[in-house]
């Protein structure tokens, strides 16, 4: 079996990253927004346990835990994203 040859132009078009400074993002980040926790070991480990058990994924739990965040303390306005307390 031959391998077929690639021309630079080929080569250069299929590593093109996305648009200057632009980084790829997975399909599944598009539009959403990071959030990073720093917890003590103890706590994540009891987390990865968490979703272990309950065949959940840490984003799963993540997206969980900022809901019940936000129905305990307050709705977040649909519009601005502030939240309304009371």
């Amino acid at each position: 079996m031959s391998k077929k040859e690639v021309t630079l132009t080929e080569f250069m078009t299929a590593t093109a990253e996305e648009p200057e400074g632009r980084p790829k993002v997975a399909a599944s980040r598009r539009g959403k927004k990071a959030w990073v926790v720093y917890l003590d070991p103890r706590t994540a480990r009891r987390l990865r346990v968490v979703a272990a058990i309950t065949e959940r994924s840490m984003q799963a739990l993540g997206e969980e835990a900022a809901d019940v965040i936000i129905e305990r303390y307050g709705k977040a306005d649909a519009i601005g994203g502030e939240a309304a307390f009371g």
